[in-house]
């Protein structure tokens, strides 16, 4: 019965799994350019004098792109490839183009000096920005920073200076945002920037995407209250007292968890181990009723069944307690994910991210990260193959009346769990610092099954000679 069950949660796991690698639509909500300005030093694709107003290049080398944002926080820079846009708009000097992309109108701006230039050549006379992603596309949770947007302040004699957002993030005004509402964290809304530099304003808005939700108590639901928050608080703590490390957060709080769930897992052993020394009783009653089919019979059975339960203290409801495990784990499994995201609780105590020259908030991350999911895939593995590995006092169990039917399940059981190993491994190459907690996990269990294993040896020996002296 409890293989019969692990059976199922691993189908389901299995189908949790491809089903969350499906693809879903995710529509582009948002359209951010950036704008055009050619070599960073002449600038030749964002000024023009008058005699190249008639050809402008616009494309190139740091030439017109635009980033693509999705509703579910997927951001593409994507080059423009077509004509120069022939909806414009000239406003002394300044040229407007709009162009469309996928239904939605996006524009850029060039400046063309005049021949003659009227009012103060110091003037300041449009800006362009150009963008990088984590400067206009947020989780929800994190608050507008200024980081990764360079502006260029175009005069009207045609001089530009060149800002680092960082360097003037006073400029820069988010209208007192905040990424808690009344009901939450900010969810797939867009809001308005303004950058003002000496006297001249632009508006340009930045996205909130959903990502993962920040830990926080503002809505937090009852699975966060009774086991996330508590898993996090050991987290937060271990990593504040080994210098905000994430890594040896993740490392301590695993040994923690998985030591508290250790008398769950021993439980289960226990079980195990009482069933095989019931089984020659257990294959007596199925021998007497082999060829008894009729309902009584069958009745009988149970009943003497139940018996011999009863006899080696063998509780049938205790092939559910592995599961008992598994919303823990859960959790374990969220908080790694979760307990880094601006805005969250405990995101100051894990700020350092760095562990052996990896950085855990890196996701898919290349060589590095195919490299720590071989890790998970390997200690998986070697796991899964110990697990599965008989005990010294099985191996000599026969089972009543094999059949093709069970060899088959077991073979199914068999490929399943391995199934697993690649799904845990192509998952754990999507965050550096799901790999790790993975990795520190399976080195743990597989030494607390050593350790198991040699208790139960001795266990099993303990119990068969209660069962020899009656």
């Amino acid at each position: 019965m409890s293989k019969r069950l692990f059976f199922i949660a691993m189908i389901l796991m299995l189908v949790f799994s491809l089903a969350a690698c499906g693809s879903k639509e995710d529509p582009v909500t948002m359209i951010v350019v950036n704008n055009p300005i050619g070599d960073t030093t002449a600038l030749d694709k964002l000024v023009f004098s008058s005699d190249e107003a008639n050809s402008i290049v616009f494309k190139g080398d740091n030439g017109l792109s635009y980033w693509t944002l999705t509703e579910g926080g997927a951001g593409s820079l994507i080059d423009y490839e077509g004509s120069l846009p022939t909806n414009v708009v000239e406003t002394e000097g300044v040229r407007t183009y709009t162009f469309d992309v996928g239904g939605m109108p996006a524009s850029f701006q060039v400046y063309v000096i005049p021949d003659t230039i009227v009012g103060d050549p110091n003037d300041i006379v449009m800006t362009a920005f150009r963008f990088e992603k984590n400067s206009i596309l947020y989780q929800q949770g994190e608050a507008f920073n200024s980081n990764g947007i360079t502006v260029y302040a175009v005069h009207r004699d045609g001089s530009v200076d060149t800002l680092n957002g960082a360097d003037v993030a006073a400029s820069f005004d988010d209208y007192e945002y905040s990424p808690i509402n009344d009901s939450g964290f900010n969810n797939k809304i867009s809001y308005t920037v303004t950058f003002t530099y000496q006297g001249f304003t632009h508006d340009f808005d930045v996205y909130v995407a959903g990502g993962e939700r920040p830990l926080s108590t503002v809505n937090a639901n009852f699975f966060d209250w009774i086991l996330v928050i508590p898993v996090a608080f050991l987290m937060n703590f271990f990593g504040g007292l080994f210098g905000n490390s994430f890594a040896l957060g993740i490392l301590f709080t695993t040994i923690i968890i998985r030591t508290l769930a250790w008398p769950i897992y021993a439980k289960s052993n226990d079980l195990s181990i009482k069933m095989n020394v019931a089984q020659p009783d257990m294959q007596r009653v199925q021998a007497k009723y082999a060829t008894r089919k009729d309902p009584q019979s069958q009745q009988m059975q149970q009943m003497e069944m139940m018996q011999v339960y009863k006899k080696h203290g063998i509780n049938v409801l205790g092939c559910l307690l592995p599961f008992l495990q598994m919303p823990i784990f859960i959790a374990m499994y969220g908080v790694v994910r979760r307990i880094t995201v601006p805005g969250g609780l405990y995101v100051d105590n894990v700020i350092n991210t760095q562990f052996l020259g990896i950085n855990l908030a890196n996701t898919q991350d290349g060589i590095i990260g195919m490299g720590l999911a071989a890790i998970v895939g390997g200690t998986m593995f070697l796991l899964q193959r110990i697990s599965m590995k008989k005990p010294s006092y099985a191996k000599n169990t026969v089972s009543h009346n094999p059949n093709a039917q069970a060899a088959q399940t077991q073979k199914t059981m068999k490929y399943v769990s391995y199934f697993m190993v690649i799904m845990m491994a192509f998952a754990s190459f999507q965050s550096n610092a799901l790999a790790l907690y993975w990795i520190f996990g399976n080195i743990y269990s597989l030494g607390q099954t050593l350790v198991n294993r040699r208790l139960n040896e001795k266990k099993h020996e303990q119990l068969q000679q209660k069962q020899l002296m009656g």
